[in-house]
């Protein structure tokens, strides 16, 4: 039993009402169940209920057990004076308010719809890595898309939180910030962490200082920590005297180790050491990248503009001192599609936030429409059971309700899980 599911039956009213009443045998009529809080404070707001023939309105916590009132805090809690109801599904003692009486008390215990609590016991007791498989096929197509839109945002939402941190840590500088962020996402998530400590270790103003690409070269590669190598290549060397002389320049502390960058499990083609040549290329080449990744108006175009090729030293190597017969090309098209979903649009919808455009969500979602399905072991579990897969929109919002919901059961801040259970 889960409060998520008290919640459900309370608001739905999916119990036995015939005789309603509190442990202390007041009758219960509910007028108005409330206002769901998603904030602190007392599970629904605003409730009209009649108990013992006296009008009240005022607030209802919800428990599984009454215990848990004491377990939670909520004694002497001000945000808890208001409450007018305590409904839990197992009453195992008293709890008194500030003025020493007993809180009005419901027990569900018993009163809980058979049908309901069976098919939600169902969803906890299911082996299927999505809880609702067997009962899937009956749900609708509007509740189904509803429920994809809602996590999708949810994923979007999640995600632009994390670059408002970084705009935060940047003292909302946008450029820096979105070098940064844009760093993390050519770590393609096995050295984002790696990628954007470095870009905070040598900040984008430190490079507009320079004109030369292999300047830029010089202090991230130098930074990195991924010079440290006695590889006596003729590019390398180039580099490590010049980061001699930049090092001193700028005071740069404590740069990384080249031990901390992960190789292996990786393709040569997502070696730190191309990403960063990638990431340099990109960089040195535009003047705003934040102006770059807010302002396009074809996809496609702006796919074209992420196609740098890197210094030519990169197209035949892989790390320094290690060339390869085989031209490598810039960023792949999946390496462009990744970016655009966990880069690019989660700033488009950071910055809907901060100038309150809804158009630039829009323009975010319209991003994952036009890029093709994403093929992974979640999306594999949907089309199983008959979920039609067209895009990254579809994609992105199927992993999130997947992670986010199916994997700790969360079925009821579910629509498709709550649609389920109530028919």
């Amino acid at each position: 039993m889960k409060e998520d599911f008290l919640h459900f039956v309370w608001q739905h009213q999916a119990i036995n009402s015939k005789n309603l009443s509190t442990v202390d045998q007041l009758l219960i009529k509910v007028e108005k169940t409330g206002n769901p809080n998603g904030l602190a404070g007392p599970d629904f707001k605003e409730s009209n209920l009649i108990i013992g023939g006296l009008k009240w309105i005022g607030s209802v916590e919800i428990h599984i057990k009454s215990s848990d009132w004491k377990r939670h805090g909520h004694s002497g809690d001000p945000n808890y004076e208001n409450v007018i109801l305590h409904v839990v599904y197992e009453y195992d003692t008293e709890i008194l308010n500030s003025d020493g009486k007993p809180i009005p008390t419901l027990e569900l215990k018993g009163r809980i719809k058979p049908g309901v609590l069976k098919r939600y016991e169902g969803f906890i007791n299911s082996i299927h890595p999505i809880p609702c498989a067997e009962l899937f096929p009956k749900v609708r197509v509007v509740t189904k898309l509803a429920m994809l839109e809602s996590a999708l945002i949810q994923r979007l939402q999640r995600k632009a939180q994390l670059f408002k941190k970084i705009l935060e840590e940047n003292n909302h500088d946008w450029e820096q910030a979105t070098y940064v962020w844009l760093a993390g996402g050519f770590g393609f998530k096995i050295n984002s962490d790696n990628m954007m400590e470095l870009a905070n270790l040598v900040p984008l103003k430190m490079l507009q200082k320079h004109s030369k690409i292999e300047e830029w070269e010089a202090l991230l590669f130098g930074a990195s920590g991924l010079l440290n190598r006695n590889d006596n290549d003729g590019y390398a060397n180039v580099l490590r005297r010049e980061y001699v002389y930049l090092e001193m320049k700028y005071s740069i502390s404590a740069p990384l180790a080249y031990n901390q960058w992960h190789f292996s499990g990786t393709r040569p083609t997502n070696f730190p050491s191309i990403r960063i040549a990638q990431f340099t290329a990109l960089v040195h080449h535009y003047k705003s990248l934040f102006s770059l990744f807010t302002n396009f108006n074809s996809l496609k175009d702006f796919q074209d503009l992420l196609f740098l090729k890197p210094k030519d030293y990169w197209q035949n190597h892989y790390n320094f001192g290690k060339a390869v017969t085989t031209k490598i090309r810039g960023l792949s098209k999946r390496a462009i599609q990744g970016l655009m979903i966990n880069t690019i649009a989660p700033l488009l919808v950071a910055f809907a936030d901060y100038k309150d455009n809804s158009n630039m969500i829009d323009q975010a979602m319209n991003v994952l429409m036009a890029l093709p399905a994403e093929q992974n072991h979640i999306i594999n579990k949907w089309q199983e059971l008959g979920w039609n897969v067209n895009s990254s929109f579809d994609t992105q919002g199927l992993i999130e309700l997947y992670n986010e919901h199916c994997t700790s059961k969360k079925c009821m801040n579910c629509k498709i899980g709550v649609e389920l259970v109530n028919h």
